[in-house]
């Protein structure tokens, strides 16, 4: 009898650890319904047929298996029917952790359906995979590779040549930035105003179609533009032209008129000499050149005849 109850033990001890081993760890639970979708990639991204399916980050399934297919490869996920996967639905594979352990996370952009049923294969456009933790690693290595070390250790002695025995002049630097950062911080409603109304006017300026009446003045500007290319070479070609009449006519002349006034200056001389007492009483004589203007205007006003006003003397 003791016989039979070790053994009848051991049974139900090995049938709880089944199916504790089926329902709890290989999620083979009988009385959930389960969806088969076709996932292609162009790559699997480190994907393999145990990684975890996702919805957005809560656990739905497994992959059963990777195919090759005609333009790729296609994951075949199989997840439980009662999370229901709508149609326009964002596919990404990513990296659960630094590690490498990659799984495939749908992530719908709607709540609502059509959804996904059993059998279905998922758009290509929707699928995204992030790039692994080897491919990351790669590119690393491929950047470090192209550093120039001799450059950058030419660099950092340039930077400790420059700063050594500045250190109050660093500390000023620091200084002035933390003034900056308080002033900053002291008028941020102003600096917040300021970019508010640079909106306000890029908007406005949108509003009033800025844009086409600055694209309908293009062409009166390219019409400007070559006129004032007209003007520069016409200035380029009298440049030359004066060049050749200093360097010809006026080279000539200025010596001859330089002559003629070396000749006359004797007698120019003693002709100012003979009228200096004869002009003395009138030079402190000045000529008022502002009332002579306004006498002008009255007697010729602006769209006007002219007017004369004569005084007639008393009786």
């Amino acid at each position: 009898m003791r016989t039979l109850l070790s053994v009848g033990a051991l049974a139900v001890v090995a049938v709880l650890g089944v199916a504790y081993l089926a329902l709890g760890v290989l999620d083979m639970d009988p009385r959930r319904d389960h969806l088969s979708i076709t996932v292609p990639l162009t790559t699997s991204g480190g994907l393999m047929d145990t990684s975890q399916v996702t919805l957005r980050g809560a656990e739905i399934g497994r992959v059963e298996r990777i195919d090759v297919g005609r333009d790729g490869l296609e994951a075949v996920v199989r997840v439980d029917a009662a999370d229901p996967i709508p149609r326009d639905t964002e596919v990404r594979v990513s990296n659960l952790s630094a590690a490498g352990e990659q799984f495939l996370d749908f992530r719908p952009r709607t709540a609502t359906g059509p959804f996904l049923s059993d059998g279905d294969t998922v758009d290509t456009g929707n699928v995204v995979v992030s790039p692994s933790v080897s491919d990351t690693l790669a590119v690393a290595e491929a950047l470090t590779a192209e550093i120039d070390t001799q450059a950058l250790g030419g660099i950092v002695d340039t930077v400790d040549t420059a700063t050594r025995g500045r250190e109050p002049e660093i500390d000023n630097v620091v200084e002035v930035l933390r003034l900056l950062s308080l002033t900053l911080e002291d008028k941020k409603d102003v600096v917040r105003q300021a970019y508010y109304n640079l909106q306000v006017l890029g908007e406005n300026a949108y509003a009033d179609s800025l844009g086409p009446r600055l694209a309908d003045a293009v062409p009166e500007l390219r019409a400007s533009g070559d006129g004032l290319e007209h003007l520069i070479g016409s200035y380029q070609d009298y440049s030359y032209v004066g060049e050749t009449v200093w360097d010809g006519e006026l080279a000539r002349l200025v010596p001859k008129i330089d002559e003629y006034l070396s000749q006359l200056s004797p007698d120019l001389g003693f002709i100012a000499t003979v009228l200096r007492p004869v002009t003395r009483p009138i030079r402190p004589l000045r000529v008022d050149a502002g009332a002579l203007v306004t006498m002008l205007e009255q007697v010729f006003p602006r769209g006007g005849p002219a007017r004369v006003a004569v005084t007639l003397p008393p009786n």
